[in-house]
C-alpha cells in the first residue's frame, strides 16, 4: 500500500510544485504573459477549470484576481492562456485599435447548435458575407408592425394577470420573455407563426440550453473534457436538436411556400427570406435561425426585466420617466424618435442605458482569439490565446463612473458623465464608448444592438405608460450568474392599470 501511494501521490505532488513554480512568472519566447495567480497548472486542465468549474465561481474568482493583479490577468485553459480583460483602456486598444487581430474565434465543439452561425464563424469571407446579410436585414427591417403586435398581446396578458391576481400582484417574467421572443420570431420567420408553434419553439430552445454546459460558451474547456462532459447528455441533446430542426424547417418551408404562391405580396421581408436568397443548406439556415433567436430574445428579455425591476425599486425614477414621456415631442432638438417617427423621451434612453450599464445581460462576451502574437502593456498575448472581456466590470469601473453601483439615469443626460456614450458604435468605437460595452465592441460587436435598444425603449415606454409598477415587499436585485445573468429571484410587482392610452412604437 505504501509503495502504491508513493507511485501515485509523489508524482502528483511533484507536478503541483513544479507547475506552481513555473507559473510564478510565465514567459513565452522570452516575453512575459499578463500576471496571474500562482495556482498549479495541471495537464489537460490548466488551472482554470479545477478552480472555477462554474461561471459563478469564475466570476467571483476573476473579481478577486483583477483586484490583485490589475485589469488584465492570465489563467490557463489546458495548454492555452486564457486572458481576461476588465479595463476600458485595454479593451479599446485590443478591440478597436487592433480589431482585425482580435476578431477571431477559438475553435470549439458546437454539437450542431451554432456550427454555422455568424458568431461562431471564423473571421474571413464567410463571416463577412453572413454578418453583412444580417446587418443589412436588421438595418432595413420595418419594426412598427411587429412591435405593435407583440406589445398589444403583452399588455393584454398583463392586464388579465393583474385582474385575476390577488391585490394585482404578478410575476411578469414569463410574459415579458414570450413577448420579446414573439417579436424576434416575426423578424426571423415572418408574420403568421401560430402561437402554439412559438411556445413549442421556446420550449425546445430552453431544453437545449439546459443541456449545454455553460462554460463551453467561453471556449475554455479542452476538447477532450468537453466530449467527456457532454457524452452523458448526448442522447437527450440529439433528440432535442432533432425536434428543433423539424420545427424550424417547418417554419422555413411555410415561408418558402408562401413566397412561391405569392401570398401577401408586399409584406415585410424576414431574416429567413435573406437566407433563402443566399442559397444556404437547410442545416445552415437552422443554425443561423437558432443564433438569431437566442442571441436576440434571451438577452433582450433579460435586460427588460432588469429595467422594470429598477423602475419598481426606484419609484421616483418611474414617476420622472412617465412625466417625461408625457412631454415627449416638446422641443427635443436631437430628433429622438420612435419607430413611427414620433419624438421619444430623452430620459427613457437614459434609463435604458443606465440599466444596461448596471445589469448587462451578458457579463462576458463570447471568447475572442488572435491570429498572431500581440502585445499589451509590455505583456505578450500569444497567437491562439483565449481572450475575453469583463463587460460588467467595465461598466461598473469606479475610474470611469461616479458611484458606479448606484442607479442614476441622469448620468446619461446632457452634461452627465455618460452623455454621448454610444453602445452601438461597433468597429468605430472610440475610447469614450468603452466606458460600457453591453453589446461588445469592435468587429465582433453585436449587429443587432440598435434593434435591441429600440425594442427596449418601446417596451419600457408602453409598460410605464399603461401600468403603475409598485413593489411587493423588498425587490431582490441579486444576480443569478450564467451565460446570461438573470435576476436570482424573478420580479414580483403590483400592476395598476392606468387610463387607456395608445401604444407607441
Amino acid at each position: 500500500m505504501i509503495i502504491l501511494l508513493c507511485i501515485v501521490v509523489l508524482p502528483v505532488v511533484l507536478l503541483l510544485v513544479t507547475s506552481s513554480r513555473q507559473h510564478g512568472k510565465c514567459y513565452i519566447g522570452g516575453s512575459p504573459l499578463p500576471p496571474g495567480p500562482p495556482w498549479p497548472r495541471l495537464p489537460l486542465l490548466g488551472n482554470l477549470l479545477y478552480r472555477c468549474p462554474t461561471i459563478a465561481s469564475l466570476v467571483d474568482a476573476l473579481r478577486r484576481l483583477h483586484a490583485d493583479y490589475g485589469p488584465v490577468v492570465t489563467l490557463w485553459a489546458g495548454s492555452k492562456p486564457a486572458i481576461f480583460i476588465a479595463g476600458r483602456d485595454a479593451a479599446h486598444r485590443t478591440l478597436a485599435r487592433a480589431g482585425a487581430t482580435f476578431a477571431h474565434r477559438p475553435p470549439s465543439w458546437s454539437f450542431g447548435l451554432n456550427g454555422h452561425g455568424v458568431n461562431s464563424a471564423q473571421y474571413g469571407g464567410r463571416w463577412s458575407l453572413l454578418r453583412r446579410n444580417l446587418s443589412s436585414h436588421l438595418a432595413g427591417a420595418p419594426l412598427a408592425g411587429a412591435l405593435q403586435s407583440s406589445l398589444s398581446r403583452l399588455v393584454s396578458s398583463l392586464e388579465r394577470a393583474a385582474a385575476a391576481a390577488e391585490n394585482h400582484v404578478v410575476v411578469p417574467s414569463e410574459m415579458l420573455r414570450h413577448a420579446v421572443f414573439s417579436f424576434f420570431a416575426s423578424l426571423c420567420f415572418g408574420e403568421g407563426a401560430a402561437e402554439d408553434v412559438l411556445r413549442q419553439l421556446r420550449g425546445v430552445h430552453a431544453e437545449i440550453l439546459s443541456l449545454v454546459i455553460e462554460l463551453g460558451a467561453f471556449h475554455l474547456m479542452p476538447a477532450l473534457l468537453e466530449v467527456a462532459c457532454y457524452f452523458p447528455k448526448c442522447r437527450k441533446l440529439s433528440n432535442a436538436q432533432k425536434r428543433h430542426h423539424a420545427t424550424v424547417m417547418a417554419l422555413i418551408s411555410a415561408r418558402r411556400q408562401r413566397n412561391r404562391d405569392g401570398v401577401g405580396a408586399g409584406r415585410r421581408r424576414c431574416y429567413v427570406d435573406t437566407l433563402m436568397e443566399l442559397r444556404l443548406r437547410d442545416e445552415e439556415m437552422v443554425s443561423l435561425c437558432w443564433e438569431f433567436m437566442n442571441a436576440a430574445s434571451k438577452t433582450t428579455s433579460t435586460a427588460l426585466e432588469w429595467i422594470m425591476a429598477r423602475l419598481v425599486l426606484h419609484q421616483e425614477v418611474q414617476r420622472k420617466l412617465r412625466e417625461d414621456i408625457a412631454r415627449r415631442g416638446e422641443g427635443d432638438e436631437n430628433g429622438n424618435c420612435t419607430a413611427n417617427g414620433e419624438r421619444r423621451s430623452p430620459f427613457l434612453e437614459a434609463v435604458v442605458l443606465e440599466a444596461l450599464r448596471r445589469h448587462p445581460p451578458a457579463h462576458y462576451l463570447l471568447a475572442h482569439t488572435t491570429d498572431k502574437d500581440a502585445h499589451l502593456d509590455g505583456y505578450l498575448i500569444p497567437k491562439g490565446s483565449v481572450v475575453n472581456y469583463g463587460v460588467a466590470d467595465i461598466g461598473r469601473d469606479a475610474t470611469s463612473w461616479t458611484n458606479p453601483d448606484e442607479f442614476l439615469p441622469e448620468r446619461f443626460l446632457e452634461g452627465g458623465e455618460g452623455y454621448g456614450v454610444s453602445v452601438t458604435a461597433g468597429s468605430g468605437s472610440g475610447e469614450v464608448s468603452m466606458k460600457m460595452m453591453p453589446f461588445g465592441s469592435g468587429r465582433r460587436a453585436c449587429p443587432g444592438a440598435a434593434i435591441a435598444l429600440t425594442v427596449l425603449k418601446s417596451f419600457v415606454e408602453n409598460l410605464v405608460t399603461r401600468f403603475e409598477w409598485t413593489p411587493v415587499g423588498a425587490v431582490d436585485m441579486e444576480e443569478k450568474p450564467g451565460l446570461v445573468t438573470e435576476m436570482r429571484t424573478p420580479l414580483r410587482t403590483c400592476l395598476v392599470v392606468r387610463p387607456h392610452v395608445q401604444l407607441n412604437m
